[in-house]
């Protein structure tokens, strides 16, 4: 949940002493008394919006629980940021917290010792809010007690002003707020779209409310990339500097295994909503294709089909797309074009300039946030490795690495994973 916060505090130092009161204590923000559902359907819903908002901070690339992880997106002026421990632990994790305590954390964005802290708070219904509840009260290995304690967050005196300008508690009631009916609607669309933190990341704004504006979805937010460079969020409106084009499907995988219909990596730190079903990801999609056109071209980031070479760019609509309307796409037509081999284990493959093709080095390369993850994975068997490489998420459900069986066939994965075992991107080039 944390990155449209660090996102939001980019250039906010327009604030004056005054608004250090941000961060003052708000002890007396209502609990909502909402108490943990742990029912096989809500177990099943929690997980999916927890993986989708909330995994991606609270657990560390090198961690299988979650921990808490330092929040390296953010500037550095702001001061030492870190997410908190979310394991059944007693002391370093929430096995005492009350149900209402999380909750509070959640709905609002305070903690259980009454600090306005760096989480805006949700729009989640009480009902989903009792599922997200139940997940983290669940068995589940993510939250199995872990004693490491979390640092604790302190902000630097500009951080201060900077948070202050940004945070503050929402004025969400403590209960009664509402969970649309799952469908394929609007309403349904524009509710996960901020559950899930579309709105947020997408909308180049210090405001939580420009969403529904005239920047809303239209991308240009900064962050840093897992290579720790900056970069921007997309477009995703269905304008042509947009994802004009998408189909259901497009946009499904793209979401879900992380990547675009022109083979391109939806980059880190978005993550994969593994968990969300073909009702979610269907309202979103709808609700995106019915927001008015808003042509912003981001300079570095490609959520947009190419158009194909016989097709002119000038070509391309720039009419609004009507919902439940059918959209054709050439993804498969260039999906097939880049499939790097077919089933052929004596093909010549560059696994170097392969790796790098499907934006490995982004996240893997020396000095990048997951470049751990290859060095730990030295010691697999090429036969197992090459499986993680086409379908990492059977063996780490709601993991960030984009899923490659579509682009890459067993032999080449076992060539990637070769060379991966002889060094990867770390070993020295010929």
């Amino acid at each position: 949940m944390h990155r449209r916060v660090l996102s939001a505090v980019y250039g906010t130092l327009l604030a004056g002493s005054a608004l250090l009161s941000g961060c003052a204590s708000v002890a007396n923000t209502a609990y909502p008394p909402i108490q943990a559902d742990s029912s096989a359907e809500a177990l099943k819903r929690g997980e999916g919006i927890f993986r989708g908002a909330c995994e991606a901070c609270h657990r560390g690339p090198d961690s299988q629980r979650v921990t808490g992880a330092p929040m390296k997106d953010a500037p550095a002026f702001l001061g030492s940021l870190h997410t908190a421990n979310l394991t059944s632990h007693p002391t370093a994790g929430i096995g005492s917290a009350k149900d209402e305590e999380l909750a509070r954390v959640i709905r609002y964005g305070v903690s259980r010792d009454g600090r306005v802290i760096p989480m805006p708070g949700s729009i989640m219904g009480d009902r989903d809010l009792a599922a997200v509840l139940g997940f983290m009260r669940s068995s589940h290995p993510l939250f199995d007690a872990d004693a490491t304690v979390a640092p604790r967050t302190e902000f630097s005196f500009i951080g201060k002003l900077a948070i202050g300008a940004v945070l503050k508690v929402p004025e969400h009631p403590a209960s009664g707020m509402p969970v649309p009916d799952k469908a394929s609607t609007l309403e349904y669309g524009r509710y996960m779209a901020h559950v899930l933190d579309c709105a947020g990341c997408h909308t180049n704004s210090m405001d939580p409310k420009a969403a529904d504006g005239s920047k809303g979805f239209s991308g240009g937010r900064e962050f840093l990339g897992a290579d720790g460079k900056p970069i921007r969020s997309a477009n995703i409106t269905f304008d042509a500097t947009g994802i004009q084009g998408w189909s259901a499907e497009d946009f499904n995988r793209a979401v879900r295994d992380g990547l675009t219909p022109d083979g391109h990596i939806v980059r880190y730190p978005m993550p994969r909503y593994r968990g969300a079903d073909e009702a979610d990801l269907k309202a979103v999609y709808e609700y995106l294709r019915s927001l008015p056109l808003r042509r912003n071209e981001v300079e570095g980031a490609r959520p947009h089909t190419a158009p194909a070479a016989s097709t002119p760019a000038a070509s391309l609509s720039t009419e609004a797309v009507e919902p439940g309307a059918n959209v054709s796409t050439s993804a498969l037509s260039e999906l097939t074009d880049l499939v790097l081999a077919q089933a052929e284990p004596k093909k010549d493959v560059d696994p170097a300039a392969l790796f790098a093709r499907l934006g490995c080095t982004l996240c893997h390369a020396p000095g990048a946030r997951y470049h751990n993850r290859i060095t730990q994975a030295v010691g697999k068997s090429e036969q197992d490795l090459a499986r993680w490489i086409r379908n990492p998420e059977q063996f780490v459900p709601g993991t960030a690495m984009p899923t490659y069986a579509s682009l890459v066939d067993e032999p080449t994965a076992l060539v990637l994973a070769k060379w991966i075992k002889a060094g990867g991107p770390s070993a020295p080039r010929k």
